[in-house]
Order: C-alpha cells, then sequence, then structure tokens
C-alpha cells in the first residue's frame, strides 16, 4: 500500500558554498574577468575601481536547514538563526558607475523541484530594498528594486548561466557599502501534485549566490564577446530510448544525468548536452540492462560497452557572420591547386532562438539557421551524431561486406567508421533505427526522424562550433584533426594540421586531454570526426534538370519504387547551380535557387580556416565534408568536397535524429 503523503516530509535544504563572479572594469584598464569560488573575500583592484563580495559572517556556510517543513511567506521572511544567510558587497567607484546583480542558480544535486521554493533578500543597511518573495525558477514576475529606479535599471546586465534575479542596483563615485540577507524556505504548497509527480520524492534543494558587476561603459552585450548569454537555449527533446548523460572527469566515465535540470549542459562553457542510447541486453562482465539504466537514478555510470549510440543536441539559433569575420586573406594549396583562403577566420556570432520562432533579431544581419526546418516542421533542435557512424565485425572492409542495409549503425569512440557503402544504403540504414532496428535502441519511432545527415546540419554543428559556444569560443583554435591512419572514431592529432599517424590511434583518444580538441567544443561533450578521420558523405547533391530531385549518378538510389528510391526532399538538400562566383567575381554562391545557401557552410565560409573545398560537378554531384586522416591543412569543418554517391574507401557517413514536435 502506497505511504500516505504530508506536507510536513522531512526535507533538506541547504545553501551550497557561495560562488562569486565579478567583472571589474577600469575606465582607463582594457576589458578582463575575475571569477573565483570558496572563498570568504573575494577582491580585484583595478586601480580606479574596487568591488569586493564578502561572506559577511565567517562563521556561517549558508542557509542550513534539516527537518524543515513548508511554511508561509509571512513565517519564512522571519528566519532566523540557520534560516538566512548574509553577505555584502562593498565599492569604491571613482569616475565610473557600476551596476551589480544578485542572482541565483540550482545546483545540480537539487532533487526538490524549484516551484516549492520559496525566496526573500532584503538590504539590512540604510534604506530596506526588500525583492518580495517569489517562487524560483519561474517565469513569474519578480520586482526589482534599485537606487535608479525600475524604468532605469540597465539591459547590459547579463549573468553568464541561467538564474533567478533578486536584486539589481549600482554605485555611483563614491565608497558604499552594502549588507544583504538572504532566505529561503519550502512553500507552503508543498504537498501539493504538480506535473504528475509527488513531492514527498524530493529531499534537498541547494542553491548558489552570485554577484555580478560591470561599469556603465560598455552598451550592450553584442558589443562584447566576453558576455555570454545561453538563457534561450532550447530545452533538449529526449525521445523514448535516449538517456541525458555528463561526463565525470574525475572517475572518467558516463554518468545518467537528471533531465528535470539545465545543469547537465551549459553552452556559455562550452558543453554542449549529450545523450546515449544504450543495450537491451548487456554482454559486458561489469555492464547492465537497458532497464536498469531507465529506472537508475542520476548519478548513476553508464558503462561505455553498453551505450551502442551517441548523441549530441544543436539548439536551434539564429547566426551572423560580420564584416571581416573570415579573416585576412592567403593562398593555399589543394594538391597542385592554389585556392584563396583565410587561416585565421574568426567568431561567428550565435543568437539562441526559445521555442521554433522564425523571426530574427535583426533580419538585416541575423539568419535564423535552415538546419531547424525540417519539410513542414520546425523543429526546436536535433541531435547530431556525435561521431562517425560504425556497424558491427561483419562489415569488414569492402562494398560486399558494407554495402548493405541489413546491418545495424552504432555510433561510439574507439570504433572504425563505416566506410565502402553507398549513399542509397547509408541512408536507408539511417531510417530503419526507427523501424526495423528500433529496439535495438529502445526507440519506439514515434515523434522521432533517423536520417543521413543533410548538408545544412553538418553546416549547424559547423557554424556553431565556430562561435563562443564552440571550438572558437574555448581556446581560439580550430577543431585538431583526427588523423588517426586506421579510420578510427574520436582520435586527435597533436595540432589543428597533424600530419597521419598511426601512434595518435591509442594515445589520443577522445576521452584524453589532446583527444577532447578534436572535438567541436575543445572539450568532451561537442561532436568528433568533424575534422579529419573518414570523409563524410551528407545528402546534398545537384539538382537533375529541373526535376526539383538529385542527379542519381553511382549514389544507389533509384526513380523506382522501393526502399531505395529518391526519398522526399526534407531529407536532402538541393543545389541548382555548381558556380561558386558571383557577377562581382567574390567567391559568393548561386547554387541554391540563385541565391548564397545561407548556413551550408560552403559560400559563405569559402577557405575558411584554411580548409579545402571542391563544388559539385555533374560526373560528381554529392557532397562530402571534413576531409580525410592525411588532409593535414586542408581538412576542417569547412572543408568540403564531390563525390559520385558510390562507395569509396574513405568516405563514411553522419546519423542525425529529429524530434518532432
Amino acid at each position: 500500500m502506497e505511504e500516505k503523503r504530508t506536507k510536513k516530509e522531512i526535507i533538506a535544504v541547504c545553501l551550497l558554498v557561495l560562488s562569486l563572479l565579478l567583472i571589474v572594469i577600469g575606465t582607463t584598464f582594457a576589458f578582463f574577468q575575475y571569477s573565483k569560488q570558496g572563498t570568504t573575500v573575494n577582491k580585484l583592484e583595478s586601480g580606479t575601481l574596487t568591488f569586493i563580495y564578502d561572506e559577511n559572517r565567517k562563521e556561517k556556510n549558508g542557509v542550513s536547514l534539516t527537518n524543515a517543513f513548508p511554511m508561509s511567506d509571512t513565517d519564512g521572511v522571519k528566519q532566523t538563526g540557520t534560516g538566512f544567510f548574509e553577505f555584502q558587497v562593498r565599492s569604491e567607484a571613482k569616475g565610473a558607475s557600476i551596476y551589480y546583480e544578485i542572482y541565483l542558480t540550482k545546483d545540480n544535486s537539487s532533487t526538490l523541484p524549484e516551484y516549492t521554493i520559496k525566496t526573500y533578500l532584503t538590504e539590512v543597511t540604510g534604506e530596506n530594498v526588500e525583492s518580495g518573495v517569489s517562487n524560483l525558477f519561474t517565469s513569474e514576475a519578480i520586482n526589482l528594486y534599485s537606487e535608479l529606479g525600475e524604468s532605469q535599471v540597465p539591459s547590459i546586465l547579463k549573468q553568464e548561466v541561467v538564474g533567478k534575479t533578486l536584486y539589481q542596483g549600482s554605485v555611483n563615485e563614491e565608497e558604499i557599502t552594502k549588507t544583504f540577507r538572504f532566505r529561503m524556505w519550502i512553500d507552503n504548497d508543498a504537498n501539493q501534485v504538480r506535473g504528475g509527480e509527488w513531492i514527498h520524492n524530493y529531499k534537498t534543494f541547494s542553491v548558489k549566490v552570485n554577484v555580478y558587476a560591470q561599469n556603465s561603459s560598455i552598451s550592450g552585450p553584442t558589443d562584447s564577446a566576453e558576455i555570454c548569454n545561453d538563457s534561450n537555449v532550447n530545452e533538449p527533446k529526449l525521445v523514448e530510448g535516449m538517456i541525458p548523460v555528463y561526463y565525470d572527469y574525475e572517475e572518467g566515465t558516463w554518468k545518467k544525468a537528471n533531465a528535470k535540470t539545465a545543469n547537465w549542459y551549459n553552452y556559455c562553457n562550452q558543453e554542449w548536452a549529450n545523450a546515449v542510447t544504450v543495450v537491451e541486453k548487456t554482454e559486458a562482465e561489469a555492464g547492465h540492462d537497458r532497464e536498469y539504466y531507465q529506472k537508475a537514478e542520476p548519478g548513476t555510470p553508464i558503462l561505455i560497452d553498453d551505450i551502442n549510440t551517441m548523441w549530441v543536441w544543436i539548439p536551434r539559433y539564429e547566426y551572423y557572420i560580420p564584416e571581416g569575420a573570415k579573416g585576412n586573406k592567403d593562398t593555399c594549396l589543394y594538391g597542385n591547386v592554389e585556392y584563396e583562403c583565410y587561416p585565421n577566420s574568426g567568431e561567428i556570432e550565435i543568437n539562441f532562438i526559445n521555442g521554433t520562432s522564425k523571426q530574427e533579431s535583426d533580419p538585416t544581419n541575423y539568419k535564423v539557421h535552415s538546419a531547424f526546418t525540417f519539410g513542414e516542421d520546425e523543429l526546436t533542435g536535433f541531435w547530431y551524431g556525435k561521431f562517425e557512424t560504425s556497424t558491427s565485425s561483419e562489415c569488414e572492409e569492402s562494398t560486399e561486406t558494407c554495402n548493405k542495409a541489413d546491418l545495424k549503425p552504432y555510433i561510439k569512440p574507439n570504433a572504425i567508421s563505416w566506410r565502402y557503402i553507398q549513399n542509397a544504403s547509408a541512408f536507408i540504414v539511417s531510417q530503419k533505427m526507427m523501424t526495423d532496428y528500433k529496439t535495438e535502441y529502445g526507440f519506439t519511432g514515434e515523434n522521432m526522424d533517423t536520417h543521413l545527415s543533410k548538408n545544412s546540419e553538418w553546416g549547424a554543428v559547423a557554424y556553431l562550433s565556430q562561435s563562443q559556444y564552440g571550438k572558437y569560443g574555448n581556446d581560439g583554435e580550430g577543431v585538431f584533426i583526427n588523423n588517426c591512419m586506421q579510420y578510427i572514431t574520436g582520435i586527435a592529432g597533436n595540432s589543428v594540421n597533424a600530419f597521419q599517424s598511426t601512434d595518435t590511434c591509442s594515445t589520443n583518444t577522445y576521452n584524453t586531454e589532446i583527444g577532447q580538441k578534436a572535438s567541436t567544443t575543445g572539450n568532451i561533450t561537442g561532436i568528433y570526426d568533424m575534422s579529419g578521420g573518414s570523409v563524410d558523405r551528407v545528402m546534398g547533391a545537384l539538382e537533375e534538370g529541373d526535376t526539383k530531385k538529385p542527379m542519381k549518378s553511382l549514389s544507389g538510389f533509384t526513380d523506382e519504387e522501393g526502399e531505395k528510391q529518391i526519398p522526399d526532399a526534407k531529407y536532402y538538400d538541393l543545389y541548382i547551380s555548381n558556380d561558386l562566383s558571383s557577377n562581382d567575381g567574390n567567391l559568393a554562391a548561386t547554387a541554391c535557387d540563385g541565391y548564397v545557401c545561407y548556413g551550408h557552410a560552403l559560400s559563405e565560409t569559402l577557405g575558411w580556416n584554411s580548409d579545402s573545398f571542391s563544388f559539385l560537378t555533374s560526373s560528381s554531384p554529392w557532397l562530402s565534408r571534413g576531409g580525410a586522416y592525411g588532409s593535414q591543412w586542408n581538412a576542417g569543418v569547412f572543408s568540403f568536397n564531390r563525390t559520385n554517391g558510390g562507395w569509396f574507401y574513405q568516405l563514411a557517413f553522419r546519423l542525425v535524429l529529429a524530434p518532432r514536435l
């Protein structure tokens, strides 16, 4: 019999060690940042401005309530003893104003729903500037008080992580000290059922208090690449069978994440959301079956041998390529052919879009990326295969054994990529993941679509990698080449343009320090094998006459009914011209209905990072991406070439999972 639930559940509430994020700018000094955790007093002095965060009561580490019961707002705001936490902000602002913001972020270990928590912030010195009682992390309005008045609160205050703003204020040309008192408690209605779940299942809630400060000389977040905002990132849409995961660096293992929180990814920190599928029955000595992992608590390790596919979430976004972002022009060689290239390309500016809006924030400059339009559906995002596709050992590197649609695809590190296969066979395999093979991954086949990557989808990943949210924002370098001559997935060379090798196949695996530089984020959360490894075939081809269908060539596709019939138009990108030159002589593109193929990583990024290019011809009408392990300077996320769509010993493929609304 189910145990009776009451609102007097024993719930532990604690406030973790406070986290500080300060940005201090002097009028005569360059922009810089300072971040530190866990000390009582953190101070950085520029010579013109000083801003200090001080945990005022050293004997206290924060709110620490045990055996706590839900309470009314009236009682919550009066808590004493261990029921509140005090801290100070002090500033000496000579000749400049400093705006600051106090906000909360939830800790990943929390298991109590945020809608059950109430907060209250007051200033205990000077005039009371109570923030008002508010639920955490909801869209409900909160009263923000500041010396400037609510209508004058500057828009430039943007925290680096998603959180709940409690207070905004400013100091101006004077030394000032303010003491704040923070309280939080469990809502009196915490015994109610919300979203189909009973509150009694949860036990703890933890938050960090953050202080963010910046001077008034910056006009807004778009004027500084140092300011990051990923608050509009669409929540990764998991389909049945997928398990959200994060990587525990200390233990060196993937673990099940809590999908109810946003803390398993942070695009501002170049940490992209990851998910996996697992085998139905394990064969590993220390492994577990699918049912075990699906029922397991967050934090449970997931054995790599039990994983059969790994995916990375690409959220819906708009992009803008600023003038001069391509960098200074140079001359590069592809074989014996010279081409114009740009060795040191810059940032692609990206704004994430919440929901499925097609409206750009600035239509003059920004464009919603085309990859998020899938036929008649507008996607909040899509899952991209974390590695090049592999298969079972039955594929023995020949067209006779590999060009088959009855082999199951896998997406894993340290596997040999699946080559010797035609476009048509690869596409059929991708579709069977949601039909014939769905039990292999735990998919239901409903509200999802698995398919061979389109060129525009490759472009969406490439652009995100070249933004502040990807490898470019991590270290400013390009994605390191996979230079493994054995076609093993997830390997990195020792540089962006490393020469081919067999040694790295075992030393620079995806989870090593060097290996992670071959991902689109520069860490383990990104997508691998997009530079080097095998060349990746994508669904993008020249149009055959005016048929609105791609040229077939040796792709294996036919016009006849059957599984190899050319698929619906939503599964491929069609190019009507192989001419990359515009009327003014620049390498623009006239491939898509006479206009630039926006977002396709063709003309917009032609020659970026010195990546080579070779556009389509009638004899080789299908696109391939990324270059091979021996391409060195010519490989890269912006590199593209042409193929006839047939099998080739260096051609592999990528998979995409598009969750439908």
